[in-house]
């Protein structure tokens, strides 16, 4: 009898947990930001992340939940950044980001990308406010499940790609500092 109760006990707690998971599965989902990784529009023909290449347009929201993609700033120089909050070489170069953001991207027809590897944090609080803290004023947006850094191939942080005003890689680099920043936005054809 002792063994029958245990047992009825047991298949009801295992039915409750999962319809409980099914609901907070849903709701998470609900609440996910959209990304768009657009098929076909890196010209890379399967041959991933090259410099000389056209770069993957993709569509990710900022941190207000509008959508933003590479391609809104056709005919500009771009920086692409892939970061995260935990990183220390990422705290480290933001700083020179943002004032050559400040001081000299407008004059030189430049704009700043900021793709934050949601996938990565543990609170995604922590991205409000590092942007809140390091004063960024350039776009940021959020990879929520890591599918642009998975297009863009990056394995480590920060990373960027720096695109000419055609669309096309003409470099990637890990850290830079401003003065690294501004030689590679003037070297871009």
């Amino acid at each position: 009898m002792k063994f029958k109760s245990i047992l009825g006990i047991l298949l009801v707690v295992a039915l409750v947990s999962i319809a409980v998971f099914s609901i907070v599965k849903k709701d998470v989902a609900k609440d996910e930001p959209k990304v768009e990784v657009i098929e076909g529009s890196g010209g890379n023909d399967g041959g991933g992340i090259q410099i000389g290449k056209k770069a993957p347009d993709f569509k990710l929201q900022d941190l207000n939940g509008k959508e933003v993609s590479l391609s809104d700033f056709k005919g500009k120089k771009v920086m692409i950044n892939f970061w995260a909050t935990w990183c220390p070489p990422c705290k480290a170069e933001t700083p020179h980001m943002v004032k050559y953001y400040d001081e000299k991207a407008k004059a030189a027809n430049m704009e700043i990308l900021s793709v934050n590897a949601m996938s990565t944090e543990s609170n995604s609080a922590n991205v409000g406010k590092f942007v809140e803290e390091y004063k960024m004023k350039y776009p940021v947006v959020i990879d929520p499940r890591g599918e642009v850094l998975s297009q863009y191939e990056v394995l480590n942080f920060p990373t960027s790609f720096f695109v000419n005003t055609e669309g096309i890689i003409q470099q990637k680099t890990n850290i830079v500092t401003e003065a690294q920043l501004e030689d590679i936005i003037k070297s871009l054809d």
